[in-house]
């Protein structure tokens, strides 16, 4: 890190984490640092739909998150100079080249186990919006390693940025399979929140988020057969093929506390945390016929814990990493 300076990043302000030059030089030299991030990319990129946006007009760009490469597909074909709310903070302190090539599009750091600093990332951001550029952020927080949810909950970021500053919020949704050679590419019309409540207007976003990832599943993800799920745990399956996704970046330490951390939403308990509470519950005869069978959902839940997986597996060096 020492080409940006790594501490400057870490522990930098809303006025200190880039100066007003480094913005105007951003912006005018945006499409060449595009040309020069391309070459990255392996895959083939389609753009299904792009909107007309409003010339010289600062937008929040929203993208779902669940591939290495969706940052860089989603910056790739902008039509503006943006900055991109990233929080990996062991790609900054470990690995310089990574670092530089998000920095150097325009990068706001967010440092997201401390809500001083998860504030600080939003008060950069209104900065930068306020000043003419836009923002690309990923408001799932990290990538959707679930089975069966098309978007997970987001976090609030989109909105209260469009409240603080007016920009609309752009959806994009990107998709791609290990066995695709195209990425495909949908950003979505500009949406103002203006008069909705928070709550509303993120259940907007998501569904909207949701839809489009939806679409892409039903054009591009191919048919699974009952007998390919047959004698074969496809759940580990999946954590496994998860995993590889992490894998193709080098992390340094034990990072998914805060590289899986999500949004939960205080208004829903999930079942997860029901079973949970109830495990520690001694089953006798007279309510086993209730507690037996949530003892075992909770058995799954933690074998198939993906946070506690990674913490188990995520050292390459370790050839045995099914979860045990």
């Amino acid at each position: 890190m020492a080409l940006i300076g790594m501490k400057r990043v870490l522990d930098s302000t809303s006025e200190t984490f880039v100066t007003d030059f480094g913005i105007r030089f951003r912006r005018k030299a945006f499409k060449s640092i595009q040309k020069l991030l391309t070459p990255s990319i392996k895959k083939e990129i389609v753009v299904e739909h792009y909107p007309k946006l409003e010339k010289d007009t600062p937008y929040i760009f929203a993208s779902n998150h669940w591939f290495l490469e969706d940052f860089m597909i989603s910056l790739a074909k902008l039509d503006r100079d943006v900055f991109t709310l990233f929080g990996s903070t062991n790609q900054i302190e470990s690995h310089p080249v990574i670092s530089f090539l998000t920095w150097l599009p325009g990068m706001v750091y967010v440092d997201r186990t401390d809500r001083k600093k998860r504030q600080d990332a939003m008060n950069k951001m209104i900065r930068l919006l306020k000043s003419g550029t836009s923002v690309l952020l990923f408001p799932e927080g990290a990538y959707n390693n679930t089975e069966n949810l098309l978007c997970l909950p987001l976090f609030a970021s989109p909105y209260m940025l469009n409240q603080a500053t007016g920009a609309k919020v752009v959806p994009i949704a990107v998709y791609t399979l290990p066995e695709l050679n195209t990425i495909y590419g949908n950003y979505g019309d500009p949406m103002d929140f203006t008069g909705m409540e928070r709550n509303e207007a993120m259940e907007l976003l998501r569904d909207t988020l949701a839809s489009m990832h939806y679409e892409h599943i039903e054009k591009y993800g191919g048919l699974l057969q009952r007998s390919d799920l047959e004698n074969r745990d496809y759940r580990m399956d999946y954590m496994m093929q998860r995993r590889e996704e992490y894998m193709k970046m080098k992390f340094t330490r034990d990072v998914w506390d805060e590289e899986l951390s999500t949004y939960h939403d205080r208004r829903i308990t999930e079942p997860q945390a029901v079973r949970e509470e109830l495990s520690g519950v001694s089953i006798t005869a007279a309510n086993a016929h209730i507690l037996a069978p949530i003892q075992a959902r909770h058995e799954e839940d933690v074998k198939y814990d993906f946070v506690r997986f990674m913490h188990e597996t995520w050292d390459k060096k370790n050839p045995d990493y099914r979860a045990r």
